[in-house]
């Protein structure tokens, strides 16, 4: 498997200029997408949406990023990265996302609804900025020329798709993971936290094992893996995105091999990240639970926080 990565920071940009327009701060560059100068905007790679979900769902009203577990965060990460017209249109296909299937999948994980070729493009979108982000920061010298190679042509076949140069996806066609509580399961020492992870993480990666290379972009409720390479696109059929449109419906997901350890491995990952929160944060923490019961009830994070507990006991909470 490949090395995985969370959000966190701005990516840094040189050789541009920042100034402010109407109170929106913009820099001058080439858009990472269409690849024309202009005046870009902050973009998120994980959509905004999703953020604004996730702060107004937490307890305490913010969240933590798993690799800055003592810092609290407003917002998930963005940088510079597309012109005003990109950034537009991907907007259009988040729109469609959030009220047609990730909110109302959030009420009702037995949701069965209908999708047009939106869906192919906004998914598509998800892995063109997880793979843009994940190789803007990883360094060329740890891996061969084959494989950077091979994500400079996938990261091409998403743009082309993504601008309507292309009809079609090919290869790099796109999977989707409803993901619901896990209530039994017949794997052993499951992670503590496996709902948690479920429910509420978001994370971005490209993995690689024996069987293909994989880029993984992880929002609450829903995993998204855009093919790079794959020698199990037939076994994953039930999860792929059809390009003119299809139903999302509970079903049996098949996920590439190695990806339940993958998971399992994240998910106890961010609990060990979780334990090195300074013990002054968590004063603060238990105080506000004492003092907002009613928010802290309501909240999604402390319903995924039962769900864990319901399944492990005590053993959860540590």
């Amino acid at each position: 498997m490949a090395r995985w990565f969370w959000l966190g920071g701005n990516v840094a940009h040189t050789l541009m200029q920042r100034y402010v327009n109407g109170g929106i701060y913009h820099m001058h560059g080439v858009c990472k997408l269409c690849k024309k100068e202009a005046k870009l905007e902050l973009s998120h790679f994980i959509p905004k949406f999703i953020g604004k979900w996730l702060k107004k769902t937490a307890i305490t009203g913010y969240f933590r990023e798993g690799n800055q577990v003592s810092k609290r965060k407003q917002d998930i990460a963005k940088d510079y990265w597309l012109c005003g017209s990109c950034e537009d249109i991907f907007s259009t296909w988040e729109r469609s996302f959030s009220l047609k299937i990730f909110y109302p999948y959030i009420e009702d994980s037995s949701l069965v609804t209908s999708y047009d070729n939106w869906l192919s493009k906004f998914t598509a979108s998800l892995s063109w900025r997880t793979l843009t982000y994940i190789r803007s920061k990883n360094s060329d010298e740890t891996h061969s020329q084959e494989y950077l190679d091979m994500l400079a042509t996938a990261e091409k076949g998403l743009a082309d798709f993504l601008l309507g140069k292309v009809s079609n996806l090919y290869e790099f066609e796109q999977h989707i993971y409803p993901l619901d509580v896990i209530e039994s399961t017949s794997f052993d020492n499951l992670p503590t936290n496996i709902n948690r992870y479920f429910l509420r993480t978001i994370a971005m990666d490209i993995v690689s094992n024996s069987q293909g290379t994989y880029i993984y972009t992880k929002l609450p409720s829903f995993i998204v893996i855009g093919i790079v390479k794959c020698n199990q696109s037939r076994e994953m059929r039930s999860s792929r995105v059809a390009i003119g449109g299809g139903t999302i419906s509970p079903r049996e997901y098949v996920f590439p091999d190695g990806f339940d350890g993958y998971m399992m491995d994240a998910a106890n990952k961010i609990s060990e990240l979780y334990e090195q929160i300074p013990e002054e944060q968590l004063a603060k923490i238990e105080q506000y639970v004492v003092d907002n019961p009613d928010k802290v009830l309501d909240s999604k994070l402390f319903e995924a926080i039962v769900h864990d507990y319901e399944r492990f006991g005590k053993n959860s909470l540590r």
